[in-house]
């Protein structure tokens, strides 16, 4: 596991985390008391062995839920303050699919009309204007989070220049990732992350060589200085190597 997903892990179940260091504590402080009291009262020697050896381990178990409880508390003073936290995000990506281009008609056939004194040349039919296609351009929801090449759904080989655009208010960073199928269940980093807002330039190079033909999906999160971020920008592309 990343440090990046242990950061996010602790913080969304740290409300959960910390009320089991308090159960814990409690359990343990009730059964510390209980055992020394019955190894107080106890006047037979194997049943105050019994009770000394419950003692022990009540009392092993109170350090433990004392430590656990302190570190937690290391954590949410010392340790969280200075990483950027990754919140995960529930919103679902919107998926960019190719526009069919509009057809052009073709131009009439002008109709000629015949003179009564002369008979004009046939004028022969124009040529139809052949329709080009049209790829739209990326539908970015946020401006300052979105990625112009390569577009939705373009087939890729080798290296690849990834451009677009990473920049939001209080920039900290940003990344770029890839996950393989449609439904990606993991991300892995392209390249390093980069401490330097972007702006319609180079986010990274990809180098497919090597990898599986198949649906891939690209990911770029733009992260600020509390460590939130908006909605990432996903894109779908497909690798036929070569």
């Amino acid at each position: 596991m990343s440090w990046d997903r242990l950061v996010v892990l602790v913080e969304t179940y740290f409300a959960w985390l910390s009320a089991a260091a308090a159960m814990a504590l409690l359990l343990a402080l009730y059964e510390f008391r209980g055992a020394s009291k019955s190894a107080t009262e106890t006047v037979f020697a194997l049943e105050k062995e019994l009770a000394l050896a419950r003692v022990k381990r009540a009392r092993t178990a109170l350090v433990a839920a004392v430590a656990f409880a302190a570190l937690l508390a290391l954590w949410k003073l010392q340790i969280l303050p200075a990483q950027p936290i990754l919140q995960p995000q529930t919103a679902t990506p919107t998926r960019m699919m190719f526009e069919p281009p509009t057809a052009v008609p073709a131009t009439p056939t002008a109709t000629i009309t015949r003179s009564p004194t002369r008979r004009p040349p046939t004028a022969a039919p124009p040529t139809a204007t052949a329709s080009p296609t049209v790829v739209p351009p990326p539908s970015c929801p946020l401006p300052g989070v979105c990625i112009t090449q390569p577009r939705a759904n373009q087939t890729l080989d080798g290296v690849m220049s990834i451009r677009g655009t990473a920049n939001i208010d209080n920039f900290q960073f940003f990344k770029v990732e890839y996950g393989m199928g449609e439904n990606p269940q993991s991300w892995h980093s392209i390249g390093d992350v980069r401490r330097t807002p972007a702006i319609g330039t180079e986010l990274a190079q990809w180098d497919t060589t090597g990898f599986p033909n198949g649906v891939y999906h690209l990911r770029l999160t733009v992260v600020d200085r509390s460590g939130n971020f908006p909605q990432p920008f996903d894109i779908r592309v497909v690798l036929r190597g070569s």
